[in-house]
């Protein structure tokens, strides 16, 4: 876990159109861990696929931390053990969705997206997949963390499109990787130092349909004093506004510093120490 407070906020939504919702999030204080997952599919197998991808997450790591699961000595051995950790239970999620695709016909087009934070000491290490994105909002400017593995994103990457262009371009939904799609997919592994101050919001892509980097940035900014779920909230109401078309999710994690010890925890790491 980390040395700062951290807070956790999540909302999600069906949006103007849509007949369901096929996105998931999931946030766990006690494990440091948020994650936002969107999913694709007919027949509900978008939203079964993004609700295994963040509960199979969520209870491996929990299950290695209480040493129920153990990680393979042969699996990354280079990574540190966090890294490892993430990246195990992304890989069990991913088998879990693709041996579900492949248990029915009506579910063999399932897949979702995972983008998921997890948070040790003073670090945060990002796992992720698809086109929801992590940004991260420090000393007044927001970057985009992640990299869209979409077809608009490729373009980008060729010079075909602008960055706005391809937030708004037709060929924005087509993924070039996703989970459930394949028995073993790469996932990228992304691991950067929080600092007092920080706001990160993980989302999907129905989010920055209706807001764009830019106006994502200036809401934590104009709205830093709001309660972080009516901060959440916000987010999601505005870009449902100027947009809709999509399930709309986002989780918005604070980095507060420390809290100060209570008198009690102070006597207690006083008297342990003494022994």
């Amino acid at each position: 876990m980390s040395h700062f407070d951290i807070e956790f906020a999540a909302v999600t939504d069906i949006g103007k159109i849509r007949e369901k919702n096929e996105d998931n999030v999931l946030i766990s204080s006690d494990l440091g861990l948020g994650v936002v997952a969107d999913g694709m599919g007919g027949h509900s197998a978008g939203e079964i696929a993004s609700s295994i991808a963040v509960s199979v997450l969520a209870e491996t790591i929990r299950k290695i931390n209480r040493g129920e699961v153990k990680i393979p000595a042969t699996f990354l051995p280079k990574l540190d053990p966090t890294e490892r950790k993430l990246l195990m239970a992304a890989n069990l999620s991913n088998a879990a969705i693709y041996q579900t695709a492949q248990s029915s016909e009506i579910y063999k087009m399932m897949g979702t997206t995972l983008t998921g934070v997890l948070f040790d000491h003073d670090n945060a290490i990002a796992v992720h997949v698809g086109d929801s994105r992590l940004y991260l909002l420090r000393g007044g400017k927001i970057i985009q963390i992640t990299t869209d593995h979409s077809l608009a994103m490729e373009h980008v990457r060729r010079g075909l499109l602008t960055k706005a262009e391809a937030d708004k371009s037709k060929i924005q939904n087509v993924l070039t990787r996703a989970m459930g799609i394949k028995k073993n997919i790469e996932f990228d592994l992304l691991r950067f130092p929080i600092k007092s101050g920080d706001v990160m919001v993980l989302c999907s892509d129905g989010l920055y349909k209706g807001l764009t980097e830019q106006a994502i940035g200036e809401i934590l900014m104009e709205n830093k004093a709001l309660p972080i779920v009516k901060l959440c909230k916000l987010l999601v109401r505005l870009s449902n506004e100027r947009d809709g078309q999509d399930n709309i999710s986002a989780v918005v994690i604070k980095i507060l510093p420390p809290a100060k010890p209570s008198f009690r925890q102070r006597m207690k790491r006083f008297f342990s120490r003494s022994k």
